[in-house]
């Protein structure tokens, strides 16, 4: 009975250490390659916003051209997108503010008649810092809404811009899909 006892005490059960640094190297390279793949996913994830604020901007500024308007008279104006140019919201990035995002409920959105006459607000705290400018009358109408943000702070902006206007037949057309300037810089 001896002789049994001592063989079992021989091959005890578990994990050798050369077995567990094996493991801990294999955790550390599905690391090294997951957390980038990550970061860029999160990026791309907040480009989303920048996109919202395009299409939000969009539907005013066809809900805008296609209603009538008068001037202080009671005459009607000619068809136009607002302008000529929205407010910022502030003055530095979003990414780069504490908390890096802007704040909610910035008054700018209750107080510029552009973003007014767009119907256009953000409730909520923000990445992409969002712009416009329109210009023209009936056939010659042009607008241009945009979205910009640098999400690491390091002076490169991602920028999101979607043009529209009037074709000959007075109809509001432009780009379906945004124009995409370093996306995720």
């Amino acid at each position: 009975m001896p002789a049994t006892s001592l063989a079992r005490s021989r091959n005890p059960s578990g994990f050798t250490l050369v077995e567990l640094m094996i493991v801990v190297a294999i955790i550390g390279i599905l690391a090294a390659i997951a957390v980038p793949a990550f970061s860029r996913y999160v990026k791309k994830a907040r480009t989303a916003e920048a996109v919202g604020h395009l299409n939000k901007e969009w539907a005013g500024s066809l809900s805008y051209f296609v209603t009538d308007h008068t001037n202080g008279s009671g005459g009607v104006l000619p068809q136009q997108f607002p302008g000529p140019s929205a407010a910022w919201a502030s003055a530095s990035e979003c990414a780069c503010q504490t908390g890096q995002r802007c704040g909610s409920g910035n008054p700018v959105w209750a107080t510029d008649l552009v973003w007014l006459s767009l119907n256009f607000s953000i409730p909520d705290a923000h990445h992409y810092m969002p712009g416009y400018s329109g210009s023209g009358t009936g056939v010659s109408a042009r607008f241009t809404a945009y979205a910009k943000g640098d999400m690491n702070c390091n002076n490169t902006l991602a920028e999101f811009i979607r043009v529209g206007g009037v074709n000959s037949s007075g109809d509001p057309v432009g780009n379906f899909q945004p124009v995409v300037v370093n996306e995720l810089e």
